[in-house]
């Protein structure tokens, strides 16, 4: 395959893992923005969230009558208590979506990893990992969610050369159920499956 059709294979594929990743957050309440530049945020997700109720809202459609008709205002008001003012959370998201490559473990396959955004960059910022497996009717997509100070769990910061070149890759094998088998030496990849694995609630930081 020549490179300019790997590239354009990889993008479709890129593009789709994002499609997959934006339907699963507007499921659970998140609106989702897209980046139009890439300067290693990908999505920008928000949500409204009531100080007052501790919890997720959404905006009180209030019903008021106008000229002898009633007609729905929105209001910046929480739709729970219905008096205060909803403050609007983000979260910002880099995305990273592979199909892999053949494995030698059975139903698996390796998946190469590269965040740009290594270091901790605040409670906000997170990564979303993405790997895909082609499926006859639909590809099967499994989420890995964590924070960008979790990388720490699964690699070695401490290199001098670490963020210098692009050689730093974690190489994860996985197989169709989403388990990820690596078993390392230094780090404990179990992280992948007990914390990280489609845990979109690590988002939710206000309710921790």
């Amino acid at each position: 395959m020549s490179d300019d059709i790997e590239d354009k294979k990889k993008l479709v594929i890129g593009l789709y893992g994002e499609m997959r990743l934006a339907m699963e957050l507007h499921d659970l309440g998140w609106q989702v923005h897209r980046a139009y530049i890439d300067e290693g945020i990908d999505f920008v997700a928000t949500k409204y969230y009531c100080p007052k109720c501790k919890a997720y809202a959404n905006q009180w459609i209030r019903i008021s009558n106008y000229k002898g008709k009633n007609k729905k205002c929105v209001t910046n008001l929480c739709d729970k208590c219905k008096q205060t003012k909803l403050t609007v959370i983000s979260r910002y998201l880099q995305v990273k979506t592979s199909e892999g490559t053949p494995s030698e473990e059975n139903n698996a396959r390796d998946f190469s990893f590269h965040p740009k955004l290594r270091y901790d960059m605040g409670d906000e910022i997170f990564y979303i990992w993405i790997a895909i497996f082609d499926k006859p009717k639909e590809k099967l997509c499994h989420f890995y969610i964590f924070n960008t100070k979790d990388v720490a769990l699964f690699d070695n910061l401490m290199l001098d050369t670490y963020q210098i070149t692009d050689n730093q890759k974690t190489t994860l094998t996985i197989n169709e159920n989403g388990v990820v088998l690596n078993r390392g030496r230094m780090y404990d990849y179990e992280c992948f499956n007990k914390r990280f694995y489609n845990d979109f609630s690590a988002l939710e930081l206000e309710l921790k």
